[in-house]
């Protein structure tokens, strides 16, 4: 019998041996598991993480003035709506839609009827109202008549005179006037209708200047003065010089907005009422950066603002916009100089450290002039 027939034989007569065999095996590979579940999280430990590289560019704050950007539409200076005040036949209309009318211009007219004769005949009594207490004051002079007498003659004559100028008044209102100069907007009569007194004959808009009007917050109203200067922008017409002639003193109820109107000249009415326009009111001069709005971000809070590197570490600034341009925005918060990231502003977060790199100055990113 071999040497290894015989091994097996004698474990295979003791396998209580084999038994212990196998169980300090798996104790001693159970230990050598658990020495190296403890060495792993030191390994892990050792472990650097990376420091996220940013492209930064430093930027200055320049003066600029702080302004306050509104929308509002053009409409008249005034306007008014003529009525007729007695009735009658219009017998004449002289001013046309959309013509250029100057102060007491006739717009039209209408018929007299019988208002001369009465007219006449209201002369003719007040001459003889007169005759009459002239005579009363006489003989009540020589005591022939009484006082009485006398406030009657008197009362008689008052009667003829006011009836005398409610004549002329009547007469002169056959004659349709424009009550200042502007542009005849629309007319509501021709030749042959019938108006009552308080029926539409014409609408007069005076457009010079021409106002601006638009609506203003609580925080900015406190920032505006009567006489302040504006700059206007209208649909295709360029920008024009205003200044704000009314500030309302009560808000609206529902909006809690003011009014305001800005004037501009409009010498030859060549800028109708009703069109859109954008107001940029100056304030006070602000130190403020300029930069692309590709640049903003937002915190966990949800506070609009933009990250810049100090000491290589992020830091995130609240900002405010002052005003927007084409080419980007103004912006106070960050001081008079700072080290905005350009670019992998996404992928850090307040407080992180980072290695910095120098933008290129082929960069995109808009800064002040």
């Amino acid at each position: 019998m071999s040497v290894l027939s015989q091994k097996r034989q004698w474990l295979a007569e003791r396998p209580y041996v084999l038994a212990i065999i196998i169980t300090i095996g798996l104790i001693l590979w159970m230990a050598s598991g658990a020495m190296h579940a403890q060495e792993t999280p030191a390994a892990h430990q050792k472990q650097i993480a990376p420091i996220a590289k940013v492209q930064v560019q430093n930027m200055t704050a320049q003066l600029i003035h702080d302004t306050v950007e509104l929308y509002g539409r053009t409409e008249p200076n005034r306007i008014t709506t003529l009525r007729a005040e007695i009735h009658g036949k219009i017998t004449e209309v002289i001013a046309t839609r959309g013509a250029k009318v100057s102060k007491n211009q006739i717009i039209a007219k209408i018929a007299l009827n019988d208002l001369p004769i009465q007219l006449e005949r209201t002369q003719a009594l007040v001459e003889q109202r007169k005759i009459e207490y002239k005579g009363a004051k006489s003989l009540n002079n020589s005591g022939f008549q009484g006082e009485a007498q006398l406030a009657q003659a008197y009362t008689a004559l008052i009667a003829a005179k006011s009836e005398l100028a409610k004549l002329k008044v009547s007469l002169d209102n056959t004659v349709i006037r424009a009550p200042f100069s502007g542009i005849l907007n629309d007319r509501y009569v021709e030749v042959g209708d019938y108006v009552k007194s308080g029926d539409k004959i014409a609408l007069i808009a005076d457009l010079n200047p021409l106002i601006v009007r638009a609506y203003v917050t609580e925080n900015q109203v406190n920032k505006l003065s009567v006489n302040q200067s504006a700059d206007v922008r209208l649909l295709n017409k360029g920008h024009l010089q205003g200044r704000i002639r009314y500030i309302a003193s009560v808000g609206d109820n529902v909006t809690n907005t003011f009014k305001i109107e800005v004037n501009i000249k409009n010498d030859k009415n060549k800028m109708p009422a009703g069109i859109s326009s954008d107001i940029n009111i100056p304030l006070a001069q602000v130190s403020a950066i300029k930069l692309s709005p590709a640049l903003l971000s937002l915190d966990e809070q949800g506070n609009i603002g933009v990250k810049s590197v100090v000491n290589n570490k992020v830091v995130f600034t609240p900002i405010n916009i002052i005003k927007t341009e084409p080419d980007g925005i103004w912006l106070t918060g960050l001081g008079e100089n700072a080290e905005i990231i350009v670019l992998g502003q996404g992928f850090v977060r307040d407080g992180d450290e980072v290695e910095t790199l120098i933008a290129p100055t082929t960069s995109s990113l808009v800064q002040g002039e």
